[in-house]
């Protein structure tokens, strides 16, 4: 089975982190990219968050938002 390629946004909140975390154990997935808001000099389960963008998002297959609506809105756009 291939496997599926997943981007989180919000990864600083309490269940992004919850979901890479998640992410990291399955056998069925792959974290791409992980993306915040605002820039973020620091890694997260060995990778570095992104600015959401059409780069962070190019070869995913789901997009997981845990951010607040007016992000979610700027993500829509961009998926």
């Amino acid at each position: 089975m291939k496997k599926i390629k997943i981007s989180v946004t919000g990864c600083l909140g309490r269940m992004g982190k919850q979901i890479i975390k998640s992410t990291k154990s399955a056998k069925n997935f792959t974290l791409i990219s992980i993306t915040e808001n605002r820039v973020v000099n620091k890694k997260i389960f060995g990778l570095k968050p992104q600015l959401n963008s059409e780069f962070a998002f190019k070869n995913v297959n789901v997009i997981i938002d845990f951010t607040v609506p007016k992000c979610t809105l700027e993500i829509l756009k961009i998926a």
